[in-house]
């Protein structure tokens, strides 16, 4: 991973979404690629990652003021948020402390859930698509097989389409076959900015063991979909500490971490943290933890 350590402003770098928005790319695509090394990354004062202005013209062959940002603001719905109320339990200055959010065990005020509800909104989208993507690498039989039989290109040449391994929407990650020799390769669809820059389609992973090499695209993902859930968590919490500072802030940040950590934990990970809290939750009655 090639990123820069010197936090940077956001004058001289733009955060993920923004980037992948100019590209017209998946976020899941620019970090993979930081990940590998191929991008050049830094981190905002935040804490969020960023791609340098300089890499961002490299990347798109365009000088950073051709490039253009649309990301999405929509109000998340009420499911997405998840926040679910009961009637009764303690009262904090003059509050009732009786929220509860998905994944985490303490218990939040009216005044106190509003800092949640901005912050985790602005990664609800994020989180929504995080938790498709992780659907998709537990359950590959469910992954909608592209209708692309063979890929070519000048760039990589001619390959036969074996398997998608992954939807991304802008794109398809596919298992593809040449010979005695396999790759994975990025598809993407309709020419966005990044692909018209470096090709329409690009080799991500070869080898001659498709199982090996499936098996190896699968691990980079989980780490892939790790530091997606960490960048999400580092956007959010921008939000808390510029807009609902105070002393509850932290457990804020810690619900939404939580959250996050549990949407990417292995299906073994997140089934032990199941059980423990329903230990946890029968032990308690109904009490409300503080």
């Amino acid at each position: 991973m090639t990123v820069i350590n010197e936090p940077a402003s956001e004058t001289e770098a733009l955060t993920i979404d923004k980037s992948a928005s100019a590209l017209g790319v998946h976020e899941f695509s620019l970090l993979s690629r930081i990940q590998a090394g191929e991008i050049t990354a830094t981190r905002l004062r935040s804490g969020e990652m960023a791609i340098p202005v300089n890499e961002l013209e490299r990347l798109s062959h365009l000088s950073i003021n051709s490039l253009s940002v649309e990301t999405e603001s929509s109000q998340p719905s009420e499911k997405v948020l998840g926040i679910k109320k009961s009637y009764g339990g303690l009262k904090r200055q003059g509050e009732y402390v009786n929220l509860s959010v998905p994944g985490y065990e303490l218990r939040f005020s009216e005044s106190e859930i509003n800092g949640y509800r901005a912050a985790f909104g602005a990664i609800a989208n994020e989180y929504v698509s995080l938790t498709g993507l992780k659907d998709q690498l537990d359950k590959p039989n469910q992954v909608h097989a592209s209708s692309e039989k063979e890929v070519c290109t000048s760039e990589i040449g001619v390959w036969q389409v074996r398997s998608t391994l992954l939807n991304l929407g802008q794109s398809d990650i596919l298992l593809c076959q040449r010979k005695n020799e396999f790759a994975v390769i990025e598809r993407f669809r309709d020419e966005p900015l990044f692909a018209k820059a470096n090709g329409n389609a690009q080799i991500l992973l070869d080898g001659n063991d498709p199982i090996r090499l499936s098996n190896q695209f699968k691990e980079n993902s989980q780490l892939t979909l790790e530091f997606m859930a960490s960048n999400m968590v580092a956007k959010a919490q921008k939000i808390i500490w510029q807009q609902y500072a105070g002393e509850r802030s932290a457990r804020i940040v810690e619900a939404i971490s939580a959250r996050c950590r549990l949407v990417v934990a292995p299906e073994e990970a997140v089934s032990q943290t199941e059980e423990i809290r329903h230990s946890h939750s029968n032990s308690h009655g109904h009490g409300m933890s503080m």
